[in-house]
């Protein structure tokens, strides 16, 4: 989590233009797959549940999953990587 969470953070914030809060966390055991869940809200959209799938062995965001309207809120110009 000490990479996981400041990467996600700054995915959110480039990529939605948003402030993301952490609220928890799950990790995968590396047998099943490489991933954390992310579970959190977006400032001002407290109980709106934003959750980021992040992959610990290649140190990027994967998916982004919450609400259409906060989905549709990327920057379709930016490609994620």
């Amino acid at each position: 989590m000490e990479i996981a969470l400041p990467i996600s953070v700054k995915y959110i914030k480039e990529y939605y233009n948003a402030d993301f809060v952490m609220t928890d966390y799950f990790v995968n055991s590396g047998y099943i797959n490489s991933t954390i869940f992310i579970d959190g809200y977006i400032k001002g959209h407290e109980y709106e549940n934003i959750t980021i799938t992040y992959n610990y062995k290649k140190y990027e965001v994967t998916n982004v999953m919450g609400p259409g309207w906060f989905i549709q809120s990327r920057n379709p110009k930016i490609e994620a990587p």
